[in-house]
């Protein structure tokens, strides 16, 4: 009978207790898609400038590239592999961490940053090797502003995913609740398929 009492007891508290809070949308990753497609925009409009500009000095049978410069494909090319297998490893890291994985997971996210400050190191030997002051022409201007923007969308890529690493480390990035990391690296990817567009349309198509 007692039994009965607080069962029935324990209903009646249960009724009165306020609803669970609803799931909470997925902020991060929605902020984080809205930001990646403001950065896409700006960069791809200067990209379309560029090869609008330079399809028409070449319809004229003029020359695009001043003389004295010297865009090298390698740099390029070693930027583009490299990107390609930081998006590789930050797949892993993001995997890694949804399954509860840790030790792969700081792994890959080491790498991911290590590849992504090479990276940059590459593209200023670029820059170095270009022959090209900032404004000496519109080409020039054209060439460091992409080039440059595309350098600081890295930069800010690899400092979300070294916060994300300091939060996975901290053990509020957990399982399937790792949303941040994902975050994360959907603005790296971004940034990477960003590249790709600027690989194609500046070093291979120069």
């Amino acid at each position: 009978m007692s039994t009965v009492s607080t069962t029935t007891s324990d209903v009646e508290i249960l009724s009165t207790a306020p609803p669970a809070p609803p799931p909470r949308p997925r902020v991060l990753l929605v902020g984080t898609a809205l930001a990646s497609s403001a950065a896409v925009m700006t960069v791809l409009a200067l990209i379309a400038l560029y090869l609008r500009l330079r399809a028409d000095v070449l319809a004229e049978g003029g020359t695009w590239l001043p003389e004295e410069a010297n865009l090298q494909l390698t740099p390029g090319n070693m930027g583009m592999v490299t990107l390609a297998m930081a998006a590789v490893t930050a797949q892993w890291a993001v995997y890694a961490l949804r399954n509860e994985d840790r030790p792969n997971a700081y792994l890959a996210l080491g790498v991911t940053v290590l590849l992504g400050v090479a990276f940059i190191n590459g593209a200023v030997y670029g820059w170095q090797q270009l022959g090209l002051g900032i404004a000496d022409s519109t080409q020039a201007v054209l060439i460091y502003t992409i080039t440059g923007l595309h350098v600081a969308m890295v930069a800010v890529g690899l400092l979300y995913l070294s916060v994300m690493a300091f939060k996975a480390l901290g053990g509020q990035l957990t399982g399937r609740a790792a949303e941040g990391l994902s975050a994360a690296a959907l603005f790296w990817y971004v940034t990477i398929g960003v590249y790709a567009v600027i690989w194609y349309g500046i070093y291979i198509t120069k």
